[in-house]
């Protein structure tokens, strides 16, 4: 749910931390802070994927077009020969 505090809350930190980075110069830090905003982009792209994922998934299930774990397994065994 949207809360509008929150939101004015982030606003007011992130422009915090830009104000705080313009006055680095450790180029050591900018690059471990880039990384982690890397990292942060990365996580939520993957976050949303798996979300759709699972979303998908109980689509299928409430269809009844999905496998049993059994079934899954056997292909899995058979495949990999496990």
């Amino acid at each position: 749910m949207y809360n509008i505090k929150n939101d004015m809350d982030i606003q007011l930190e992130k422009a915090n931390l830009i104000e705080r980075l313009r006055q680095v110069n450790d180029e050591s830090l900018i690059k471990a802070f880039n990384n982690m905003l890397d990292y942060a982009a990365t996580k939520e792209a993957i976050d949303l994927l798996l979300e759709e994922s699972i979303d998908r998934g109980l689509t299928q299930s409430d269809r009844s077009k999905g496998r049993s774990h059994k079934e899954v397994m056997e292909e899995i065994r058979k495949k990999y020969k496990a």
